[in-house]
């Protein structure tokens, strides 16, 4: 083993690269066996609920745990060699959640947020695992460090649930990305058709 001090930086990445494949790889394998059905010979999976329904699957045999452990101590390789890495936070975070810690998942992607700030992907996927009031909060402090990030901006005027909030939101946006095609599509059509002709 090379000593630390010794270690190139392309040496590093390439097996912190490898280390995140490999716990990916375990998380696939963990999350596939869950979610896939035998049918007359066919594997069936529900393509939506494979990334969106990890909160209602429950970890069972000790193979699961196994690999999830296994999963979490690559992760954390990863993020530690590596910090300035977003994937590796992502992928980290959603082991977390994967494993029905969703605490220690907001915990992880907290962390993440200050070491990748610029970051547009680490944000949303702060914002996705906090309750809605949380999550606004955390959009606020996305926007004000990547002011023109056109995904911050829309996702923080999704949550909104008033009309008249969603075009606030939408109106602050245009002041620092005003040649945004989608943000003035998405300010118009919340407008009544007077004011829509005059955006």
């Amino acid at each position: 083993s090379t000593p630390l001090g010794l270690r190139t930086p392309m040496g590093s990445a390439s097996s912190s690269l490898n280390d995140l494949g490999e716990a990916r790889e375990k998380v696939l394998s963990v999350k596939l066996d869950k979610v896939m059905d035998s049918v007359s010979g066919q594997t069936v999976m529900d393509p939506k609920g494979y990334l969106t329904d990890l909160n209602s699957m429950q970890l069972k045999s000790d193979a699961d745990i196994a690999d999830i452990k296994k999963a979490r101590l690559l992760l954390k390789s990863v993020i530690t060699t590596n910090p300035k890495h977003p994937p590796g936070w992502i992928a980290a975070t959603r082991l977390e959640e994967l494993a029905g810690k969703i605490i220690a998942a907001r915990e992880l992607i907290a962390q993440g947020c200050k070491h990748c700030p610029n970051s547009e992907d680490v944000w949303l996927e702060a914002a996705r695992l906090e309750k809605p009031a949380n999550a606004k909060a955390v959009l606020a402090k996305a926007v004000k460090q990547m002011p023109h990030s056109v995904r911050l901006w829309l996702d923080a005027m999704n949550r909104e649930t008033e009309k008249e909030m969603k075009a606030t939101v939408l109106r602050k946006a245009l002041e620092f990305i005003p040649n945004s095609v989608r943000l003035w599509k998405e300010a118009v059509s919340l407008e009544d058709e007077g004011n829509a002709r005059i955006l």
